[in-house]
């Protein structure tokens, strides 16, 4: 194994989930899926809801991001994320009481939005945000379980 390392950051609005030495980092961006390895040319994406995985010391982590944003350069991978957080430390029952309050406000922003005008727009693209993050959670702390 290579002594190279990029070094990895991930922070989200609340706080810095970390910032350590990686192998390897991969996600799935605008483009698709990607992997980072140290050296790596430079670009931006945005991130998908999904899978964020590194590589420590031949060990593979897996984390659940609703979104946001990666910067890779040769040497540096800054994660901007909405939410980040290990497969693990996801509450299955949680995520599907917040799928099950997602959907039933995605259904009423609808309704509402039939009805008037001005920020029903807003309120269907807020429950649809929150609708993706738990469907996001369900499917990735699914694949724990297996």
């Amino acid at each position: 194994m290579s002594d190279k390392r990029i070094q990895l950051r991930i922070v989200t609005p609340d706080k810095t989930i970390m910032d350590t030495p990686v192998e390897a980092i991969g996600a799935v961006g605008s483009e698709g899926a990607f992997t980072a390895l140290p050296g790596h040319l430079p670009f931006l994406t945005d991130l998908k809801p999904g899978l964020l995985w590194y590589r420590v010391n031949g060990v593979t982590r897996d984390m659940a991001v609703s979104g946001g944003y990666i910067e890779i350069t040769p040497d540096r991978a800054s994660v901007l994320a909405d939410t980040a957080e290990y497969l693990e430390d996801i509450d299955i029952e949680r995520a599907e009481r917040a799928l099950k309050a997602a959907r039933e406000r995605l259904a009423s922003a609808k309704s509402a939005a039939k009805n008037a005008e001005g920020d029903q727009l807003k309120d269907i693209t807020e429950a649809t945000a929150r609708l993706t993050r738990a469907a996001t959670r369900i499917k990735l702390a699914a694949r724990r379980i297996r």
